[in-house]
């Protein structure tokens, strides 16, 4: 199947019988280094002790004849053993016969003190020479040989049962770490089939952490902040349906039966004209309701992206003094601080304050006033707007920047003020808090100190 190409099973499992393959083989290697070096020892030392012999029986006879026919007494029984014995370039010694020995005594092999490897007559021999002296010729040339195929037939057929070995520990590592692997892929598997039940109602499906793997807790973990990162987003979509619809369906309820009046019999000109403006009144609430739910669902989805300049603040706020002071009647208004700088959207800025400082002059009684200060506190521009009043109820605090509240359910306005506010500080990297009682209610905004500030 194509997917074995990708499968992490197979890829393990051959990886595993190619490291026990090389294990092995080193191994085997070893061994059979050792084992050859060991039998080389054992051959060195009968070949020494061979050499000893020849030295003591030549030695201690006077003649050559003498000498051949008590070293052939001596060697009788030691198969394998191949001697030659030269002296004043005479052959004086042939063993077991001159047919098996001359090609020994024709190989020139060198003095050395180690015995060498030798092939002859198509069979493989260690060999070693050596000088003597003897009473009855002078320095004689000894060479003397093993058959050292026993050995090597040895070797030979342990490095097969070996090799089978190899081939044998390979498969079985293989068959062995594909088990392995599938079983500790089971809970891979489980994270599969827990994701294979999630869906956008079931969001609340989550990975038990507590038995997972080391290797996997990461991935777990993860995984469940994702879904748990989806539930709240379709929790919020959900939310903002329903709220929308609900919002929605009073101004077209409205607009719909103001229609279904205005059609029941016929009606003069002027009381057309009044039904229209009344609709077109309904329609630029639907209009301003619309933008700003387009205007917070983009803040919600990380799409709000200001501009960044210097944006004095105390300046901002007496424009939008100027602007808002017309509906202020009665009410004194004060603007108070320095000239503090963030880095942000002039025109941003500018709705967020303004929909403070409006809402603080609905909110004000005549007699009363609103502040405004821009200070500096803890590294932090902070911009605080209050205003005298009905304070508001501390259960309701929790929830004021959220989206369609209003603490007058029938009073104007579509509760997207606050949460519209909200998102402009937040995407000015800032936050925003509210704090109301004995008869005053603030609004503070703290903005990172990131501009420099005009003298």
């Amino acid at each position: 199947m194509p997917g074995w190409r990708y499968s992490i099973t197979l890829r393990l499992s051959l990886a595993f019988a190619l490291l026990a393959t090389l294990v092995f083989a080193a191994l085997g290697l070893y061994f059979s280094r050792a084992a050859d070096d060991h039998m080389a020892e054992l051959d060195a030392h009968d070949l020494f002790g061979k050499l000893a012999l020849i030295g003591h029986v030549g030695a201690q006879e006077e003649t050559a004849e003498a000498f051949a026919a008590r070293l052939g007494d001596a060697l009788i029984g030691q198969n394998g053993v191949i001697a030659t014995v030269d002296a004043q370039k005479k052959a004086v010694f042939r063993w077991p016969s001159a047919e098996l020995a001359d090609p020994l005594a024709a190989a020139g092999v060198a003095l050395s003190q180690r015995p060498i490897r030798q092939t002859l007559g198509g069979a493989e021999y260690r060999v070693i020479a050596a000088d003597m002296e003897t009473p009855w010729g002078g320095t004689a040339h000894v060479v003397v040989g093993r058959d050292i195929r026993h050995h090597t037939d040895f070797l030979d057929q342990l490095q097969q049962d070996f090799w089978l070995a190899i081939v044998a520990a390979a498969l079985l590592t293989a068959v062995v770490g594909a088990l392995i692997v599938r079983s500790g892929m089971h809970p891979v598997r489980d994270i599969a089939r827990a994701a294979g039940r999630i869906s956008a109602g079931q969001l609340a499906e989550r990975i038990p952490e507590q038995d997972v793997p080391t290797e996997l807790a990461e991935l777990v973990h993860a995984f469940n902040a994702m879904l748990g990162r989806l539930e709240e987003s379709f929790k919020r979509l959900s939310d903002f349906s329903a709220d929308l619809a609900h919002e929605l369906r009073t101004p077209i309820h409205s607009l719909r039966m103001q229609t279904e009046v205005s059609l029941g019999k016929a009606r003069s000109v002027n009381e057309y004209h009044d039904l229209l403006a009344s609709n077109l009144e309904e329609y630029e609430r639907l209009s301003r309701m619309i933008a700003d739910m387009l205007f917070l669902a983009k803040a919600e989805h990380g799409l709000l992206v200001p501009q960044k300049a210097a944006v004095p603040l105390l300046d901002l706020c007496r424009r939008l003094v100027d602007y808002y002071g017309i509906l202020a009647d009665d009410i004194a208004i004060e603007v108070l601080g320095e000239n503090l700088v963030v880095q942000g959207d002039s025109l941003m800025l500018e709705r967020a304050i303004g929909n403070l400082l409006s809402n603080a002059i609905r909110h004000t009684p005549a007699g009363g006033g609103v502040g405004l200060s821009v200070r500096q506190r803890d590294g932090k521009v902070v911009l605080s707007i209050a205003n005298t009043g009905q304070p508001i109820p501390a259960e309701a605090l929790h929830g004021i920047f959220d989206r369609f509240v209003r603490l007058n359910p029938g009073g104007e306005g579509s509760g997207l003020g606050l949460a519209i506010v909200k998102s402009i500080v937040m995407a000015h990297g800032g936050v925003v808090s509210a704090t109301s009682g004995d008869s005053m209610t603030e609004f503070v905004i703290e903005f990172p100190d990131k501009g420099d500030h005009p003298a």
